[in-house]
């Protein structure tokens, strides 16, 4: 089987849809040598996403840099389809929302989520408006639909008119084998830990936040309940937020000056995908209050390195972690309450409850892996291809 799959995303840091799309044309690679994947990317593309010399993986790089959306736009729906003719390619996926606009070759596409549809406000306005057309002229034009998550798909099935249920298949991210307690990684003594914690600038202790920092992460709250907890148990903790800083969260700042709260919430920026294990494996407790995800994946990463997590009542989180995450409810009355008191529960409370916390999560983080991603994103393939 000879695949295109659309890699013009793959630019910058790569985190949470690059991240996976990068994962997934490894996990490809390793799982089924026996095809040839062409990866269409831009021209500042970091670099294959798979072993240097790999035969089976042909990078065609275009002249344009990522950032420049619109060029990008117009290349896909202008110039991918033809190109894919040109390489010989059996089926066109495109993983990223977006499929070309007129499409006469087998083609599968990945909606990560519509929450540009049932969350506009969550999303910047051009990303919105061109989701608002994306999504369910691809799904239209696609022979199968992959979603990460069953919420994500029942979702899709509600907001797009036209999307047929049997087309959809529900195909999980995976976990990768980095993700352990650092603690597990011999010879690794107590002193080492001080090291790693020394390296990476971390307090003694710490509540940490992974992901984007965006308006539908709940950030504000976040940090509005982990005062109030501080405060309230008097917690030595700090609180860590590391990912890239999004648009409109200009106000949190303010809302930190605010409470007092500069000396104890930190932004580390972006973090390298190499550090992540150490930083989950080091904090006391993982929270992800998101109002809404299509997957979630810093919970089975911080799961995987042995941290007890937190997480909002949104469905795709509870999906994901399963029984193996405190799941705050959401209180219409006192929101921030909830969350609080699971904050200060599981740093002060019994140590057994974070014990069952981490145990529980290892579990969990082990049912998702990249391979099992890459047989039913396969799986799929031979689907599109015998429609």
């Amino acid at each position: 089987m000879r695949v295109a799959i659309d890699g013009l995303h793959l630019f910058g840091n790569y985190a949470g849809i690059q991240g996976s799309l990068a994962r997934l044309v490894q996990a490809l690679r390793s799982t089924f040598p026996q095809d040839e994947l062409v990866l269409y990317v831009p021209r500042d593309f970091k670099g294959p996403p798979a072993p240097t010399g790999d035969s089976g993986l042909l990078v065609r790089r275009t002249w344009f840099p990522g950032r420049w959306r619109t060029i990008r736009t117009l290349w896909r729906n202008m110039r991918l389809q033809s190109r894919t003719y040109a390489d010989n390619c059996d089926l066109l996926h495109g993983p990223t929302y977006a499929l070309p606009g007129f499409v006469s070759k087998p083609a599968v596409v990945t909606i990560h989520d519509v929450i540009a549809l049932t969350h506009p406000l969550f999303c910047t306005p051009g990303s919105a408006r061109l989701q608002q057309r994306l999504i369910p002229r691809s799904v239209a034009a696609a022979r199968r639909v992959i979603v990460p998550s069953l919420a994500s798909k029942e979702e899709l099935l509600r907001q797009v008119k036209g999307a047929v249920a049997d087309h959809i298949d529900v195909v999980p991210w995976g976990v990768g084998e980095e993700f352990k307690p650092i603690r597990s990684l011999k010879p690794l003594s107590d002193a080492g830990l001080e090291e790693a914690r020394a390296a990476l600038n971390l307090p003694p202790h710490y509540v940490l936040f992974v992901g984007n920092i965006e308006p539908k992460k709940n950030i504000p709250a976040l940090i509005q309940a982990f005062f109030a907890a501080k405060m309230n148990r008097k917690l030595p903790h700090k609180l860590v937020l590391t990912g890239q800083m999004g648009w409109k969260m200009h106000g949190l700042e303010r809302l930190i000056r605010t409470h007092k709260a500069t000396d104890f919430v930190l932004f580390t920026g972006y973090v390298p995908q190499r550090v992540l294990p150490a930083l989950y494996s080091l904090a006391d407790l993982f929270v992800m209050p998101s109002v809404v995800e299509g997957f979630g994946m810093p919970t089975l990463e911080a799961m995987a390195c042995g941290c007890p997590v937190v997480v909002s009542s949104d469905a795709a989180l509870r999906e994901v972690c399963g029984n193996a995450a405190r799941v705050v409810p959401y209180d219409p009355v006192k929101p921030l309450q909830p969350l609080r008191e699971a904050i200060e529960e599981l740093l002060t409370g019994p140590s057994s409850a974070r014990e069952e916390l981490t145990k529980l999560g290892l579990a969990r983080a082990r049912e998702f892996t990249w391979e099992k991603t890459a047989r039913l994103t396969r799986a799929t393939y031979e689907r599109a291809l015998a429609q």
